[in-house]
């Protein structure tokens, strides 16, 4: 029997140009004699509920996901929720693409070809799920959620949290919502919240427990942690990260400078060298299957938080894990990524 596709996507994003991408990814699956519907993507997390119902229904055997990794994050919540057990796809077509990223699968309208023989192929991993929980200070779970890119505290989440109330702001004046788009509020975040970490309280206090390790670190502007290697289309904290390893990489920044300076010898496409001539430590990543983190920011109290590029609750005290199993996810075979430090890609 011939397998059943799901494609999920939002059909109202980007100005027509999302409902552009679904017409061709539908058409060159059809193309290639794949049965496949279409499902479009619900407000306010409904859309995981619609994924689990459609494969619990028994119609589909695989779902696939277009759009940025948002959109990523609901297939996948959706695909975890559902009681039966289905593979998941990739047709990456955001801005940032993480995910496509990471396992070397384009996201423009050319590679589309490429990634329905991908689907053809079907080579599967079985990718890590991340799980965040949010602790009273009793130690009960108040909040909890899933996550597959990275999850951060911080600056970062901050500048998430403004380009939201900006993107809101802005949504509702015709002609500045025109020519003012995502891009643009997410630099005019960056450069606000920046400004604002000059004259109000961003930096925090963190107690790392890893196993039986303690570790307290002062003046923390971030911290990251990673499932899958790409952060943010561009970076790369650890080279030798992979997503099925059972294990996840948590990245420190201390202050701005230093957050530059990691940026810079982050960049995916950077000399190995070049963390040595910026005097960074090429080996600050932590690498373990559990994080107990207490945060503490002066005055403030409740560290900002995001997971998979979205704001998330803010509080003090998380427990950021290996989550509830693996996410089966088709991937292109023998990918070698470009920043792989030299000894990984000969072996």
């Amino acid at each position: 029997m011939s397998r059943r596709y799901l494609l999920v996507g939002n059909a109202t994003s980007q100005s027509g140009r999302g409902l552009e991408r679904i017409d061709l990814v539908l058409k060159t699956m059809r193309d290639h004699a794949l049965e496949v519907t279409f499902l479009p993507t619900e407000p306010e997390g409904r859309t995981v509920g619609l994924i689990a119902a459609a494969i619990d229904a028994g119609g589909v055997d695989a779902v696939v996901y277009v759009g940025g990794d948002g959109t990523f994050a609901e297939v996948a919540k959706g695909v975890l929720q559902a009681s039966r057990s289905v593979v998941m796809g990739m047709m990456p077509a955001g801005t940032a693409n993480d995910q496509g990223k990471s396992f070397g699968i384009g996201s423009e309208a050319k590679d589309v070809a490429d990634n329905v023989g991908l689907l053809i192929a079907d080579h599967q991993i079985q990718m890590d799920v991340g799980r965040i929980q949010q602790l009273a200070p009793d130690g009960q779970v108040i909040a909890q959620d899933l996550w597959f890119d990275n999850v951060g505290f911080g600056l970062v989440p901050s500048i998430l949290a403004r380009r939201n109330r900006d993107r809101g702001l802005i949504g509702q004046i015709p002609i500045l919502r025109e020519v003012y788009r995502d891009q643009a509020v997410y630099v005019g975040a960056v450069v606000g919240e920046v400004v604002r970490s000059y004259v109000e309280p961003v930096k925090f206090a963190a107690d790392i427990r890893v196993g039986d390790r303690q570790i307290h670190v002062e003046g923390l502007t971030d911290i990251l942690i990673n499932n899958t290697p790409m952060f943010g289309g561009e970076w790369v904290p650890d080279r030798t990260a992979v997503a099925d390893d059972g294990l996840l990489d948590l990245a420190l920044m201390k202050g701005r400078r230093d957050m530059l300076s990691k940026l810079v010898r982050d960049h995916k496409f950077a000399p190995f060298w070049t963390g040595e001539a910026l005097g960074v430590d090429l080996a600050d990543t932590i690498r373990a299957e559990r994080f107990d983190l207490t945060l503490l920011m002066p005055r403030v109290g409740d560290v900002p938080t995001q997971i998979d590029g979205e704001e998330w609750t803010a509080g003090t005290h998380f427990i950021v894990d290996v989550g509830l199993g693996r996410l089966s996810l088709i991937v292109r075979q023998g990918f070698v990524p470009p920043w792989w430090p030299a000894e990984e890609t000969d072996a």
